[in-house]
């Protein structure tokens, strides 16, 4: 596939993991650096980008690198609580040495370019999770996303709350307010669900769920595409307190104050509220 001025050599995962083919019509190319090679893997489709904890994440079994199909692939296994468990790949295991050398000779195979790499440690380049509304698109501080997670099935509404408020849920084991964003800022309900994410926001006081229409990237930009908000009104008004300016590419981001956000969408609920009370409602409402 064409890709930044280039081609990208594009593996499917379902092939490379010894997985029947099937028919899709929604598949997903995760781009991966391999040495200094660029490689689309193709996969079914991505659900979640998770903030992993280090505790949870353990060697794969011995007896999977010992068989001959894609378990062998498995790097480690993630314990994501309530009894979910997430394989963790090795790219570099996917690709047989004869196959990786076959790419890393081709002249149609994209490589890493140095400007393409930055150190971690490098203050100056931001990174904002980025989803969409309708047509437009919002942006919040990466570090304030814990997680981006499907929307729950079932979700506990609560009495005398605010119109946005879509209720609250159980997520591994404490209580999660969880606010409808189309509601937040006024707009109507959609039909389309498929795509619709909960993106669990974090702050020094508060932790709450946002349904969006779905979720795009994760943007990395510079400080200089920062630029100040127009002026707002109604419940934009202090929640948006600048966009991302990405002039090359025709796009403007607004960018969310999650402390903001979330003070104004839980202080009725989590300053009212003790997790007791909220395990009590949640208890006296179910079926």
């Amino acid at each position: 596939m064409a890709y930044r001025n280039g081609l990208l050599p594009l593996l499917s995962l379902r092939r490379l993991l010894g997985l029947p083919s099937a028919v899709l019509s929604r598949e997903k190319v995760l781009i991966v650096a391999i040495g200094d090679v660029l490689i689309g893997f193709v996969a079914d489709r991505t659900r979640a980008v998770l903030s992993v904890d280090p505790d949870r994440v353990e060697p794969a079994p011995a007896i999977l690198a010992a068989r001959a199909g894609g378990e062998a692939q498995v790097k480690e296994i993630y314990r994501a609580g309530q009894g979910r468990l997430v394989s963790i790949l090795a790219p570099e295991r996917l690709l047989r040495d004869d196959v990786m050398q076959k790419l890393l000779q081709g002249n149609a195979t994209m490589k890493v370019k140095t400007d393409d790499i930055r150190d971690e440690s490098d203050s100056e380049e931001l990174r904002f999770l980025v989803f969409r509304l309708d047509d437009n698109e919002f942006a919040l501080p990466i570090d304030a996303v814990e997680e981006v997670a499907q929307v729950p099935d079932q979700i506990t509404r609560l009495p005398k709350t605010p119109k946005f408020l879509e209720g609250v849920v159980n997520l591994r084991g404490e209580v999660l307010p969880v606010v409808d964003q189309r509601r937040r800022f006024d707009m109507p309900a959609t039909t389309a669900s498929a795509n619709r994410r909960l993106v669990v926001v974090r702050t020094e006081q508060h932790r709450a769920g946002l349904i969006v229409d779905s979720v795009s990237e994760v943007l990395r930009c510079s400080p200089d595409n920062i630029q100040p908000s127009p002026d707002l009104t109604g419940d934009a008004l202090g929640i948006v307190h600048s966009v991302i300016n990405l002039e090359a590419h025709g796009r403007i981001i607004l960018l969310l104050d999650p402390s903001e956000l979330l003070t104004r969408t839980e202080r009725g609920l989590l300053n009212s509220f003790s997790k007791e009370t909220l395990s009590k409602e949640i208890r006296q409402t179910k079926p």
